[in-house]
């Protein structure tokens, strides 16, 4: 490691100092260009929270004054601040005192860890400054007095806070922001998770009603007629004939015959009392105009009987149940539980009398409005709306702004866990991260445990730099969405090859430029695009020495998305580009 250039010599301070205690400090002032200073790293380097280095000072053979302290800081100074590490204190081999001593005629060194909780990148120097205090003759000095300052390292590289969604919390460039079907990427705020509607265009309804029949008949009694199911079914049918955007289909009549007697006899019944069965009602809806009918005969209903005996209390069920197991054909079925006096007694009367008859059923499809009705009754606020076209209104803009009205109506309306994360997606994606925590809670409280909105309220956390709080939503998390996240604490944290092993894309191209692995981060970032992206590209091909590759990556980057020119002025890896 090269030594850096001296900064400052000896300062007007020390001038004054030299002239009580000229021996003290005269040969340590000609000599001091002769001090080696050596920093690992050179250039600093953010990881963490905090700015690491450590330095190495080397004092030449015949420099230290045996009765001086030498009190040398380590200051970072950067436009507009400095921060100041740990000084490091080093004696004459004659002073009385515990700090590290230096030979006088053989010289001597010292390594010192310096720590700086600095958590940006500075363009800037790591200064060592040096102050003295003599112990000689003419008595002691009060003070430390300045003596130099020599260059250390250059300022801070800070590649680990150009990881997206990481404490950064601002306003998006639209460069930055994309909408990829359920994920949403917030540009600097992270990505997050909308979740979906359960919307259907069309909806289907079903009616239903039954007519039953006396043993061996097919006459409709007019009793029969007069049940309430059927007078919903009238009911059903009419409404729906005329019905907005509604389709009515065919009325079927399905004829069943119960399971005991003759079986053709019972093929041939349950033909008839499909067709007088669909007469009948026929009859009743004789006013709607336009119906078809379509008529079915499925003879003995010995599904229906298994169905009906497993429904019932009756006591000997598991022995009628054992004959249906035992015996597929329905002549010997038949036969087994007439053999049976008491158990057919309670099936004459409790189950064999419900299969006697013809179901009608029919299906109104309502074909619901068109994407242009359903936005523009969002947009107007129409709470008439249902929450599935609410969330699904919202799909069908791209405006940011209106995608998060809808949302938001859609919340204070229904109360919807899944209106509440959407909302908070939206505002993350706008840059409102705060709101974005509140409304991702709201969904928390509506939908306890639901994955989808515990990764987003992590995201969340993350972009407004609540590390800990990210954490702890995460603890449990095993799914790929959790992952990411947790590759980005880790980034945060300075974790690189944690880091690694989570993240994917952009991300994992700042964690392998972080652990100085150009030719990975290359390979991460190969099919990125956007201004971000060339940003990053133009600092790795500046640490390849590749000048004019990086002036153009950073041209790009800088075109697309202007802030970023104030951002490279500061930042060591890429200021000398501009």
């Amino acid at each position: 490691m090269k030594r850096f250039a001296t900064v400052g010599l000896v300062l007007s301070l020390a001038a004054t100092m030299l002239v009580g205690c000229s021996e003290c400090y005269e040969k340590m002032q000609k000599k001091q260009d002769q001090i080696q200073v050596t920093c690992v790293p050179e250039v600093l380097t953010l990881k963490g929270s905090n700015v690491t280095a450590d330095i190495t000072v080397s004092f030449p053979e015949n420099y230290f004054n045996a009765e001086t302290i030498l009190k040398i800081t380590p200051v970072l100074v950067y436009e507009g601040g400095e921060v100041a590490g740990t000084p490091k204190f080093v004696q004459g081999e004659d002073v009385v005192g515990n700090y590290t001593a230096i030979s006088r005629f053989e010289g001597g060194s010292y390594t010192q860890n310096v720590v700086f909780p600095l958590n940006k990148a500075v363009v800037g120097t790591l200064e060592l400054r040096i102050e003295a205090k003599c112990f000689d003759e003419c008595k002691e000095t009060a003070d430390f007095v300045p003596v130099a300052a020599i260059a250390a390292a250059k300022g801070v590289s800070a590649i680990q806070n150009l990881a997206k969604g990481i404490g950064q919390a601002a306003a998006q460039d639209a460069n930055d922001n994309s909408i990829e079907g359920n994920t949403v990427y917030a540009g600097n705020n992270g990505s997050y998770t909308l979740l979906e509607a359960n919307f259907q265009r069309s909806s289907t309804t079903t009616a239903e009603a039954e007519i039953h029949y006396l043993i061996n008949s097919s006459v409709v009694r007019k009793a029969q007629l007069k049940q309430e199911s059927i007078a919903l079914f009238k009911e059903f049918v009419a409404a729906n004939s005329t019905a907005d955007r509604t389709t009515l289909g065919k009325v079927y009549a399905s004829g069943y015959a119960s399971p005991d007697g003759p079986e053709k006899f019972n093929d041939k019944l349950s033909a008839q009392r499909s067709k007088t069965g669909q007469k009948a009602m026929a009859k009743q809806l004789k006013d709607v105009e336009g119906l078809t009918y379509e008529i079915a005969s499925y003879g003995e209903d010995w599904d229906g009987f298994k169905t009906l005996v497993q429904n019932s209390d009756i006591e000997d069920k598991d022995l009628i149940l054992n004959v249906l197991e035992m015996y597929q054909s329905p002549v010997e079925r038949d036969q087994e539980i007439q053999n049976m006096t008491a158990v057919f007694k309670v099936l004459a009367e409790e189950i064999l009398p419900q299969l006697r008859r013809t179901r009608f059923t029919v299906d109104a499809t309502y074909a619901g409005l068109t994407d242009e009705e359903i936005l523009a009754a969002a947009v107007a606020g129409d709470t008439k709306l249902d929450v599935e076209h609410m969330l699904y209104a919202a799909t069908l803009t791209n405006d940011a702004a209106a995608k998060l009205a809808i949302y938001e109506l859609a919340a204070n309306t229904y109360g919807d866990a899944r209106a509440y994360n959407n909302a908070a997606v939206m505002q993350a994606y706008t840059g409102d991260v705060k709101g974005a925590q509140a409304n991702f809670a709201k969904a928390a409280k509506a939908a306890e445990g639901c994955e989808v909105i515990v990764n987003n309220q992590a995201a969340a956390a993350l972009a407004a730099g609540d590390i800990e709080a990210a954490k702890k939503l995460l603890a449990n998390a095993q799914n790929e969405a959790a992952k990411a996240h947790l590759g980005a604490i880790a980034l945060a944290e300075g974790n690189y090859q944690e880091a690694k092993a989570n993240l994917t894309g952009y991300n994992l191209a700042v964690a392998e430029l972080c652990d100085n692995n150009i030719a990975a981060a290359k390979a991460a970032i190969a099919e990125v695009k956007g201004a971000d992206a060339d940003y990053l590209r133009a600092i790795i091909a500046n640490r390849e020495g590749n000048t004019t590759e990086a002036t153009k990556f950073l041209n790009a980057a800088i075109a697309a998305k202007p802030e970023l020119k104030a951002q490279a002025a500061n930042d060591i890896e890429l200021a000398g580009l501009l």
